[in-house]
């Protein structure tokens, strides 16, 4: 297997037969595309079933002792496990778990065997979808969004490690998550103007004291992790719930828009406002909960970038576009 990323550890042909021999023989296997952090295989069972193996990052360092994992990345399989136990019982196209592995007998890592969710990538089909197919998208993907929020967690923040990244309150977890985001760049050399970052998490203080209830957020709904029929924009699966958490649902409407500065895409509010029943409140304070949550995805994607060995011609842009969006953000919170 090559072009594989240094957080990618995907299992060899004798450590899939082994994991998966409670569900059959192994007939074939193969890399799936478009993963950015975790390795993800298709593999063809016997009997031509095919299901997808998952695995976790390996707690390997790089030359200078850094973990290639970032400060709120830890144990995030078992998390996704859990999360994926939380939703089967809702209206929402997520795999199912079939087997877990999390002894470290068979390989370095854990690993996580799933149903195969039908469908292509959004992002993969999204300029070939006619306007109304993507719209219907943007549509599904609000109305699963407000069915995430009927679950609720006992505290604020990201479950791993016991909620080692989690509190009470909701401001009480954007300082730790701040703060955990502002380490990972001191220690990868990344300016993610730190300064203004903490000083955006005080700016929004009150405004974050206004969620009190702890509700399931799928935080990174973008375009590559929903799955569609091209010809008619209907939503078939919902994938990587590994960086679920437990917090404000406006995180998850800005999870897929963190390359933004402005509103939500309407279509989504529209399927989010029908799958709650109730209207979209984007007051003031709304608007700066966003902000903040926004500039953080920011933070983490401009820092991730060194330990995840990303390159290419399209960086450039990426990093351009983080950039000008920040900026408007911090005038947002007035920092």
């Amino acid at each position: 297997m090559t072009d594989l990323l240094p957080t990618q550890r995907p299992l060899a042909r004798d450590e899939l037969e082994a994991v998966l021999a409670p569900l059959g023989r192994v007939t074939d296997h193969w890399l799936l595309s478009g993963g950015t952090f975790s390795a993800v295989q298709g593999v063809e069972l016997d009997g031509g079933g095919t299901v997808v193996v998952k695995t976790s990052v390996p707690d390997a360092r790089d030359a200078r002792g850094r973990s290639r994992l970032l400060g709120y990345e830890h144990d995030m399989l078992r998390s996704e496990r859990d999360h994926l136990a939380l939703v089967a019982g809702l209206d929402v196209p997520a795999p199912s778990v079939l087997l877990e592995d999390f002894s470290r007998a068979v390989a370095d890592v854990d690993v996580l065997v799933m149903t195969l969710v039908p469908g292509v990538p959004w992002d993969a089909a999204v300029d070939v979808m006619s306007p109304a197919a993507n719209a219907r998208a943007f549509h599904q993907v609000g109305e699963i969004l407000a069915a995430l929020g009927a679950v609720h967690g006992p505290r604020f923040g990201f479950p791993a490690d016991g909620f080692r990244l989690g509190d009470g309150t909701w401001p009480g977890f954007l300082r730790l998550l701040v703060a955990s985001a502002v380490d990972d760049a001191a220690a990868w050399g990344v300016d993610v103007e730190s300064g203004r970052l903490v000083a955006a998490v005080e700016a929004a203080s009150e405004a974050l004291a206004e969620v009190t209830e702890p509700t399931l957020v799928h935080a990174d709904l973008w375009h590559g992790n929903v799955l569609v029929d091209p010809q008619t924009g209907d939503v078939t699966g919902v994938v990587d719930f590994e960086r679920s958490l437990f917090g404000d649902p406006l995180w998850g409407l800005a999870g897929g828009e963190t390359h933004a500065s402005g509103p939500f895409e309407p279509a989504k509010v529209r399927g989010y406002e029908a799958g709650t029943g109730a209207p979209l409140v984007m007051d003031e304070a709304a608007e700066r909960r966003v902000a903040l949550y926004r500039l953080w995805s920011m933070a983490v994607q401009l820092t991730e970038i060194e330990p995840r060995g990303f390159a290419g011609d399209w960086l450039e842009d990426h990093c351009a576009s983080i950039r000008a969006n920040r900026e408007r953000l911090h005038a947002i919170l007035g920092v």
